[in-house]
């Protein structure tokens, strides 16, 4: 039976989960250095997507998404989930660790000659001739790719997460100022194309010097836990890749280039800053989790703590965008991206919900139930293709909606293996989410109530900033009311972490 809940904020027995111990320290300033990265990157990416899309057609981002859908495949399978082996698996030995860097090299030669292959088929079932070039051109990144997977996942499960922010800022800058500079001089969708591999390239360069590693050829014997587990792995993200580009694959087959350009970008504006938010703490978990493994109430408390603290920061970024999307859309990318509108109201708010599911993954490999994450990965193939293939039958917004019908699905094994290893309940994760879902109850009422009030007469700029203002403002004010103890222990976390570490440096 699953134990009563235990605050976020309740110190443990454990050395490792009392506030402000070492690995505190090292989450609090893992996710600070990667936070501010990435948002500092992330205000250039956005002001970039701006000027992009409006250099750019539907088309361009409709024949890049294609191919996209195919290549993320690829990837997946290029990488066979080996970093994040080496980073579950800590008794891994040097030999170990060079074999596996030797595979997936050969995975990434591998990616590239796959990617050649199915480039023209590709072309030939969308119906678009530009797809073909595109698919070699970023499947060339994969050796690249390839090479730096392991010598990332040591890095990540060293804990030097404020190199790895620099590195992953440095590739958002390097691709964002291609992506701008080819599409100001008329690449079309070369743009998209060439922004992601020059980032690759630089990133992969930099990190091949800062953590080098020797090669040795793989043997079964000495690899056999690590493939089994990776096996695990790559299936499941295999599985989740193949469920949630279903609906680019089925969009561009029944709905045309257009329309999946317009649901490409309404998804790019509804995701991009949630999943720079959940990005970061991707980067940190897994290498936290890893380290806490065998203590249950260590990983209760940063499961509880982390939710709590994502969802106050997620929730009214995504409510708020999907409340205001009317406006955001005609003010920031003009009339001619109208069709954005509906689509972004949907999937806007969904992008919240799923966020918060992105923490309970990697609890899954750590704790042994990675065998879960492949058939609860299996289950999502089977059922997302069919929920969208209905949903496409309403346009775009079928296809939104079929997320927030479908995906629920595949949150219930999860939840329940992760709850029972954690010896949480249910109602006490539940707990965590309140304080986000009171502010965002009463933030949601208000900026209904002034899209009601304002006249349709005035400026859409000016409305536009109202409801952005007033709104936020609202939010900060209830959730400081209404759980200013919560808030307060969130902060003395932070605190005693700096201080701590202030003393031990």
């Amino acid at each position: 039976m699953m134990q009563p809940i235990v605050s976020a904020s309740t110190s443990e027995s454990s050395s490792t989960t009392a506030a402000g111990s070492p690995l505190d320290r090292v989450l609090v300033r893992g996710l600070a250095w990667t936070g501010a990265v990435k948002w500092l990157s992330q205000i250039l990416s956005w002001l970039s997507t701006i000027v992009v899309a409006r250099l750019l057609v539907p088309e361009d981002y409709g024949v890049v998404a294609m191919a996209a859908a195919v290549l993320g495949l690829i990837t997946l399978l290029n990488e066979f989930g080996l970093g994040a082996a080496v980073v579950a698996l800590r008794h891994l030995t040097e030999t170990q660790i060079a074999q596996i860097h030797s595979l997936a090299s050969l995975f990434g030669i591998s990616g590239f000659l796959l990617t050649c292959a199915v480039a023209i088929p590709t072309g030939q079932f969308f119906g678009a001739q530009e797809v073909p070039l595109i698919m070699i051109t970023i499947g060339a990144g994969f050796v690249i790719l390839a090479m730096r997977s392991v010598p990332s996942a040591l890095l990540e499960k060293d804990l030097r997460f404020k190199f790895l922010a620099f590195l992953e800022g440095g590739q958002s800058l390097v691709a964002t100022l291609t992506t701008l500079i080819v599409a100001w001089f008329g690449g079309g969708y070369w743009a998209l194309v060439l922004g992601g591999l020059a980032g690759q390239l630089a990133a992969t360069t930099v990190i091949g010097l800062s953590r080098p590693l020797s090669y040795a050829w793989p043997t079964i014997d000495s690899m056999k836990e690590a493939i089994r587990f990776s096996s695990h792995v790559l299936t499941s993200r295999v599985s989740w890749y193949v469920a949630a580009s279903s609906d680019v694959f089925i969009g561009g087959r029944v709905l045309g280039q257009v329309a999946v350009g317009v649901y490409s970008l309404a998804g790019t504006l509804a995701y991009v800053p949630i999943e720079k938010v959940t990005a970061l703490l991707s980067r940190v978990m897994p290498a936290i989790y890893s380290t806490v493994q065998n203590d249950p109430p260590a990983m209760r408390r940063y499961l509880l703590l982390l939710t709590e603290a994502l969802s106050l920061i997620v929730w009214p970024m995504a409510v708020g965008m999907s409340l205001v999307a009317h406006d955001f859309v005609l003010v920031v990318l003009g009339d001619k991206w109208s069709g954005v509108i509906a689509p972004l109201e949907i999937l806007a708010c969904w992008a919240g919900v799923r966020s918060i599911f992105g923490l309970v993954g990697p609890l899954l490999y750590v704790t042994g139930n990675s065998r879960v994450a492949m058939l609860n990965g299996l289950l999502c193939v089977a059922t997302y293709p069919v929920g969208f293939w209905i949903g496409s039958h309403w346009g775009v917004v079928g296809l939104a909606w079929a997320w927030v019908l479908v995906q629920p699905l595949a949150f219930i094994q999860p939840y329940k293996h992760v709850l029972r290893a954690t010896q949480l309940s249910l109602w006490g994760y539940l707990r965590a989410l309140w304080p986000a879902l009171s502010g965002i109850t009463l933030m949601g009422a208000c900026i209904l109530g002034i899209q009601h009030a304002i006249s349709a007469d005035w400026p859409l700029a000016i409305r536009l900033g109202i409801e952005i203002l007033i709104g936020g403002g609202v939010y900060i004010m209830s959730v400081q009311l209404f759980h200013r103890q919560r808030l307060v222990m969130l902060l003395q976390l932070i605190r005693e972490s700096r201080k701590n570490s202030s003393v031990t440096s």
